[in-house]
């Protein structure tokens, strides 16, 4: 176990693990290991914990690293849509390489899911009902022969949908022009009494984001002097297609922002794969 991970881990029977690299690539083994892909409402929550409690080691455990999380932002000239755990994120089983390209390979179940009624059909050309996909173990990919897959185009950068596709995932879409992004945030543009306004903000638990948001601002007040953080940071408007990446929170003293302009199949991403337990628990 690593240093890291031994400090998520304070106190626990080791429910929480760390993935690094390629997202499409770890999500399979983090579910081969009987964990779930964590989402903000886990990893912001266990951050809101570590300040609450003001321990150093869970502080910069869950406060002073950056995590990519199982929540999707799907862009598409100036719309955005969010959609925390994402079952398209969670329902990676793997990269597929043909002489066309690269796919990240979902399970066709976990698409039918995120979407509209009746809008399963726009995906039926991208379906296989087994193709081999590689997923990575202990730094080296393995290959694994998988079944009834979405193939969707993947570039290293992003996984690519058609306008259809973007307009049948069920999630409001929301015009660039009505979020403050690009960047940092004062407390009153996330939050006001007990109500989340910021619209990326605003898909998580509001009982753990309101005192989250307190919280963090009077840490990074006392701790860097900051007075804005949590600020929303969104990749360049696509015109041909809708990308879909998995949003990242920053460390705390880079002041807690939500990115949704970071490369899914980089080295430097960072999962957590919490057991299956304490996601149901969380979930509770």
């Amino acid at each position: 176990m690593n240093v890291l991970d031994a400090q998520l881990n304070k106190g626990f029977v080791l429910p929480f693990q760390t993935y690094e690299g390629s997202i499409p690539l770890n999500v399979p083994a983090i579910s081969k290991d009987g964990r779930v892909f964590a989402g903000g409402n886990i990893v912001l929550g266990q951050r809101l914990g570590a300040l609450q409690l003001g321990d150093e080691d869970l502080i910069n455990g869950w406060g002073n690293n950056y995590f990519d999380l199982a929540d999707l932002a799907l862009v598409l000239e100036d719309r955005v849509k969010f959609q925390p755990d994402s079952p398209l994120l969670k329902g990676i089983v793997g990269v597929v390489e043909t002489s066309d390209g690269s796919y990240v390979a979902v399970d066709a179940r976990a698409v039918d899911v995120i979407l509209k009624k009746g809008k399963y059909g726009l995906f039926k050309r991208q379906f296989s009902e087994s193709e081999v996909a590689h997923y990575l173990r202990d730094g080296k990919k393995q290959p694994e022969v998988v079944s009834n897959v979405i193939l969707f185009p993947y570039d290293g950068d992003s996984i690519k949908l058609t306008s259809d596709q973007f307009n049948a995932v069920d999630a409001t879409a929301i015009k660039r022009k009505n979020i403050v992004h690009g960047r940092d945030l004062e407390k009153n543009e996330i939050v006001k009494g007990d109500k989340v306004t910021h619209p990326a903000w605003k898909m998580y638990d509001p009982k753990m984001i309101v005192p989250l948001v307190r919280k963090t601002f009077e840490h990074n007040k006392k701790a860097y002097g900051y007075t804005d953080n949590m600020g929303l940071y969104l990749p360049d408007e696509p015109q041909d297609n809708a990308e879909g990446r998995a949003l990242c929170v920053g460390r705390l003293y880079i002041r807690s922002w939500l990115g949704a302009r970071y490369n899914l199949g980089i080295d430097s991403c960072r999962s957590v794969g919490v057991a299956s337990v304490v996601a149901e628990g969380d979930a509770r």
